[in-house]
């Protein structure tokens, strides 16, 4: 049987189109899928801008304005020949890298400036009142709407628009009250409300890990890898039957048992997959950045446990009667390319529908071998017990039970009547 295991091992690693649909393939397409989706977490990142602020005298006089603007900075800027305020809150959290200013006398500066540089996005400017204005630069707005462009920039823009709307209508509040009553500059805990910053809403993690939109998209690309590399177990099988292959003719003359041969080209099929798998796998982990928690041992186990899926679900296909080798291997294409729409491959409709059926008619997600190999990786992700993960492994080895039994209905006690 090991003999046969090493045999089957060596030829299945020479097929040059096995190896490339197997080993490439998923890399390729894993390429393909980083150039497409790379922009998208990237376009949630605050960047630095760049940007004027006129330091006039109504500049000077806004305070509260200029404090902000330094609280946006790491090395807040030095203006109206007044040192930056110790307390001004420049540390690790906020918004402290949003912005770096460079002083200039007038509007006209802040304008040509702008037009001269193009890494400047605009101007900031206070007027009598203390209120700050941003101007931002054509070049800036068209960069900001196109999705070609720096990601992250039009984020970066609408949180200073929101900052500065906010400050300004605080301002304005706190203006009108003192209008009505003076006596309030004198009340500690109307000081002391001003300094502060209620945290209105807050972050919550429902998930094991911090989801990401497009790691859905990899998890299915493994699910069709997984069942392309049947093709390493249809092969196998069909090089054992006699009347599929010469080779079969004079295996089956060997004073080996069958079943043995069996065997060992379905350990030498499970090792070929897992290989090609864990290939895909570690790519899409180390070079495209797509995260399973940190959970890389329940990852190795999900790759093992879809390898051996995919090359019990092989065997069946290779065992089926009447039917010659080219034909299974395309069969084999045909169910790992179609199931695959079912599990999200093919873009946010197909993720729709795969939704639609987990939601609605989730039998029939149940019995599709691609959805579940996605689920193991959302099992680990997005759970923190194991108990979905271990569910979903249950599945796909009862789907490798029935598979196994089915092949091995067809396989036992055939009779040829001419070869």
């Amino acid at each position: 049987m090991w003999t046969t295991f090493l045999n089957s091992l060596k030829v299945s690693l020479r097929e040059k189109s096995a190896v490339f649909w197997l080993f490439c393939f998923p890399i390729i397409l894993s390429t393909m899928f980083m150039g497409m989706f790379g922009n998208i977490s990237q376009s949630y990142d605050l960047l630095t801008m760049k940007f004027a602020v006129v330091a006039d005298d109504d500049y000077c006089k806004a305070d509260a304005a200029r404090a902000m603007l330094a609280a946006m900075q790491r090395t807040p800027l030095e203006t109206c020949d007044t040192a930056t305020s110790d307390d001004v809150d420049t540390g690790s959290d906020g918004l402290k890298d949003l912005l770096e200013l460079t002083a200039v006398d007038s509007v006209a500066e802040a304008t040509d400036l702008v037009n001269r540089d193009t890494e400047v996005r605009g101007y900031l400017e206070a007027d009598g009142d203390g209120m700050l204005r941003m101007t931002v630069s054509r070049n800036t707005v068209s960069m900001a709407n196109s999705p070609n462009t720096e990601p992250g920039l039009s984020v970066s823009l609408s949180v200073l628009d929101s900052a500065l709307g906010v400050a300004n209508r605080q301002g304005i509040v706190v203006t009108q009250l003192l209008e009505r009553d003076g006596r309030l500059v004198q009340d500690p805990a109307f000081l002391a409300s001003l300094q502060e910053n209620p945290q209105v809403t807050r972050e919550v993690t429902l998930t094991n890990f911090r989801p990401e939109e497009t790691a859905r998209y990899y998890y299915a690309l493994l699910a069709m890898a997984a069942l392309m590399a049947m093709t390493f177990a249809v092969t196998s099988v069909c090089t054992a039957q006699a009347n599929l292959s010469a080779l079969g003719m004079r295996r089956s003359m060997a004073p080996l048992a069958k079943w043995r041969q069996i065997a060992g080209g379905f350990l030498a099929s499970w090792l070929c997959t897992f290989l090609a798998l864990l290939v895909a796998l570690a790519y899409i982990l180390f070079v495209c950045k797509v995260s399973v928690g940190g959970r890389y041992a329940a990852s190795v186990l999900a790759i093992a446990v879809a390898s051996f899926t995919a090359t019990a679900l092989g065997t069946f296909l290779g065992a089926l009667p009447k039917l010659g080798m080219n034909t299974k291997v395309s069969l084999t294409t045909t169910l790992s390319c179609g199931l695959s729409l079912f599990s999200g491959l093919y873009g946010s409709q197909a993720m729709l529908l795969s939704d639609t059926i987990q939601r609605d008619l989730p039998w029939l997600a149940a019995i599709n071998p691609t959805q579940q190999v996605t689920n193991l990786f959302y099992d680990i992700l997005y759970y923190d017990s194991y108990a979905p993960f271990l569910r979903t492994v249950g599945i796909l080895l009862a789907m490798a039970a029935i598979a196994l039994a089915g092949a091995t209905f067809f396989l036992r006690r055939q009779r040829y009547e001419h070869l």
